[in-house]
């Protein structure tokens, strides 16, 4: 039996360097986008209106500040002290929390379904209308 030979490359045997964001700037433009989504811009006014309109925003706020806001530092944190990606880095920090990582994939996902289910609807509306 002939075996070819293959030369080996030595690039495909170093880890692959991660990226790193250039400016503070793009960091937080990219997280911007992130975070602001088609629920902030459709679903909140509607929200507001339907549970007290201006009386709505201060336990929004109070829970943005309280909850919100260091929920996501820690998981920034996280990211940035593990390099690794959701699930990785709590099985990396601690096996038995590995769950909250395949959760917060399950949430993804839900999520994602969700708004393809709202855009096919936009299309539909913009393809009859």
């Amino acid at each position: 039996m002939w075996v070819e030979k293959h030369e080996v490359n030595p690039s495909h045997d170093a880890l692959e360097e991660r990226g790193h964001w250039g400016k503070k700037v793009e960091f937080l433009l990219a997280v911007a986008g992130n975070i602001v989504g088609l629920g902030n811009v459709w679903r909140f006014p509607y929200l507001c209106y339907k549970n007290g309109g201006g009386a709505f925003l201060v336990p929004y706020l109070v829970f943005v500040v309280t909850c919100g806001v260091p929920l996501f530092l820690l998981e920034t944190t996280m990211g940035q002290h593990t390099q690794e990606g959701a699930i990785t880095c709590w099985r990396k920090l601690c096996p038995l929390a590995e769950g909250i990582g395949y959760g917060g994939q399950l949430i993804l996902l839900y999520t994602g379904v969700t708004y393809m289910i709202i855009l096919a609807w936009a299309l539909l509306y913009l393809v009859f209308s």
